[in-house]
Protein backbone atom coordinates (compact mmCIF):
# COMPACT_ATOMS: atom_id res chain seq x y z
CA UNK A 1 0.00 0.00 0.00
CA UNK A 2 2.96 2.62 0.65
CA UNK A 3 4.35 1.76 -2.04
CA UNK A 4 1.18 2.18 -4.57
CA UNK A 5 1.10 5.59 -2.52
CA UNK A 6 4.95 6.53 -3.19
CA UNK A 7 4.42 6.59 -6.76
CA UNK A 8 1.97 8.81 -6.96
CA UNK A 9 -1.58 7.86 -6.23
CA UNK A 10 -3.20 10.60 -4.03
CA UNK A 11 -2.02 13.74 -2.84
CA UNK A 12 0.81 12.00 -0.18
CA UNK A 13 2.20 10.33 -2.93
CA UNK A 14 2.56 13.05 -5.01
CA UNK A 15 4.14 14.68 -1.90
CA UNK A 16 6.62 12.15 -1.74
CA UNK A 17 7.50 11.45 -5.28
CA UNK A 18 8.50 15.53 -5.56
CA UNK A 19 10.34 15.11 -2.16
CA UNK A 20 12.39 12.44 -3.93
CA UNK A 21 13.00 14.14 -6.81
CA UNK A 22 13.42 16.85 -5.17
CA UNK A 23 11.12 19.19 -7.24
CA UNK A 24 7.89 20.84 -5.94
CA UNK A 25 7.93 24.52 -3.88
CA UNK A 26 10.67 24.68 -1.08
CA UNK A 27 8.25 24.68 1.84
CA UNK A 28 6.78 21.27 0.66
CA UNK A 29 10.71 19.94 0.23
CA UNK A 30 11.90 21.24 3.45
CA UNK A 31 9.02 20.02 5.08
CA UNK A 32 7.49 23.51 6.03
CA UNK A 33 10.76 25.29 7.52
CA UNK A 34 11.20 28.45 7.41
CA UNK A 35 13.14 28.22 4.20
CA UNK A 36 10.02 28.88 1.80
CA UNK A 37 10.90 30.89 -1.51
CA UNK A 38 9.10 33.72 -0.37
CA UNK A 39 10.84 34.35 2.92
CA UNK A 40 14.43 34.65 1.76
CA UNK A 41 15.76 33.73 4.90
CA UNK A 42 18.06 30.68 3.31
CA UNK A 43 20.12 30.55 6.72
CA UNK A 44 19.41 32.48 9.71
CA UNK A 45 22.00 31.28 11.82
CA UNK A 46 24.82 32.66 9.15
CA UNK A 47 22.74 35.63 9.39
CA UNK A 48 22.48 36.07 13.03
CA UNK A 49 26.76 35.35 12.63
CA UNK A 50 27.54 38.46 10.16
CA UNK A 51 25.05 40.76 12.57
CA UNK A 52 27.29 40.31 14.91
CA UNK A 53 30.38 40.43 13.04
CA UNK A 54 29.16 43.89 11.63
CA UNK A 55 27.98 45.00 15.05
CA UNK A 56 31.25 44.10 16.44
CA UNK A 57 32.97 46.03 13.78
CA UNK A 58 31.25 49.28 13.57
CA UNK A 59 30.54 48.99 17.62
CA UNK A 60 34.37 48.10 18.63
CA UNK A 61 33.48 45.12 20.44
CA UNK A 62 35.52 42.01 20.72
CA UNK A 63 32.52 40.23 22.29
CA UNK A 64 30.62 40.55 19.39
CA UNK A 65 33.43 39.97 16.88
CA UNK A 66 34.46 36.79 18.30
CA UNK A 67 30.52 35.41 19.16
CA UNK A 68 30.15 36.09 15.36
CA UNK A 69 32.98 34.46 13.84
CA UNK A 70 32.48 31.61 16.63
CA UNK A 71 28.92 31.14 14.93
CA UNK A 72 30.24 31.33 11.70
CA UNK A 73 32.94 28.47 12.71
CA UNK A 74 29.84 26.08 14.56
CA UNK A 75 27.54 26.53 11.57
CA UNK A 76 26.52 23.32 9.75
CA UNK A 77 24.93 25.01 6.95
CA UNK A 78 28.66 26.25 5.51
CA UNK A 79 31.21 23.06 4.95
CA UNK A 80 34.50 23.12 6.86
CA UNK A 81 36.24 24.61 3.84
CA UNK A 82 33.80 27.75 4.02
CA UNK A 83 33.62 27.97 7.44
CA UNK A 84 37.37 28.37 7.07
CA UNK A 85 37.43 30.92 4.57
CA UNK A 86 34.88 32.95 6.69
CA UNK A 87 36.85 32.72 9.95
CA UNK A 88 40.65 32.29 9.08
CA UNK A 89 41.29 33.24 4.85
CA UNK A 90 39.37 36.51 4.56
CA UNK A 91 40.42 37.65 7.89
CA UNK A 92 44.24 36.50 6.97
CA UNK A 93 43.84 38.60 3.98
CA UNK A 94 42.77 41.68 5.65
CA UNK A 95 45.37 40.96 8.08
CA UNK A 96 48.22 40.45 5.19
CA UNK A 97 46.74 43.73 3.73
CA UNK A 98 47.44 45.71 6.54
CA UNK A 99 50.76 44.52 6.78
CA UNK A 100 51.40 45.35 3.05
CA UNK A 101 49.80 48.93 3.93
CA UNK A 102 53.02 49.47 6.93
CA UNK A 103 55.53 48.33 4.36
CA UNK A 104 54.74 50.71 1.89
CA UNK A 105 54.44 53.09 4.61
CA UNK A 106 58.15 52.52 5.73
CA UNK A 107 59.38 52.58 2.39
CA UNK A 108 57.48 55.39 1.36
CA UNK A 109 55.30 53.92 -1.43
CA UNK A 110 52.67 55.47 -0.17
CA UNK A 111 50.78 57.36 2.52
CA UNK A 112 52.88 59.14 4.95
CA UNK A 113 56.17 57.90 5.66
CA UNK A 114 57.02 56.01 9.11
CA UNK A 115 59.30 57.83 11.65
CA UNK A 116 61.88 55.48 12.97
CA UNK A 117 60.40 55.42 16.26
CA UNK A 118 56.83 55.49 14.42
CA UNK A 119 55.96 51.69 14.28
CA UNK A 120 54.41 51.41 17.34
CA UNK A 121 51.70 54.16 16.81
CA UNK A 122 51.51 53.13 12.85
CA UNK A 123 50.32 50.01 14.29
CA UNK A 124 48.10 50.75 16.67
CA UNK A 125 46.29 53.26 13.94
CA UNK A 126 46.27 49.99 11.53
CA UNK A 127 44.82 47.39 13.49
CA UNK A 128 41.62 48.52 14.21
CA UNK A 129 41.05 49.22 10.56
CA UNK A 130 42.51 45.53 9.71
CA UNK A 131 39.88 44.23 11.92
CA UNK A 132 37.02 45.77 11.18
CA UNK A 133 38.05 45.51 7.87
CA UNK A 134 37.95 41.95 8.37
CA UNK A 135 34.75 41.56 10.10
CA UNK A 136 33.05 43.06 7.30
CA UNK A 137 34.16 40.81 4.82
CA UNK A 138 33.42 37.79 6.75
CA UNK A 139 29.66 39.20 7.39
CA UNK A 140 29.55 39.94 3.43
CA UNK A 141 30.42 36.22 2.77
CA UNK A 142 28.16 34.79 5.20
CA UNK A 143 25.34 37.15 3.75
CA UNK A 144 26.16 36.13 0.43
CA UNK A 145 26.32 31.80 1.52
CA UNK A 146 23.10 32.10 3.23
CA UNK A 147 21.51 33.27 0.47
CA UNK A 148 23.14 30.93 -1.75
CA UNK A 149 20.87 27.47 -1.90
CA UNK A 150 22.47 24.07 -1.73
CA UNK A 151 22.60 22.09 -4.38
Amino acid sequence: MVEKAGRGRGLLGVLRLRRRRGGGDGAAVDGGSARGRGLGLSSPFLLVAAALLVAGAFLGSWLALGGGWLLAYASRTLSRTEAKLAVFWLPGVSVAGGLVWLWGRMNGRWGELIPKDGMGPALQDTWPVVVRTAAVASALFLVWRSQRRRG
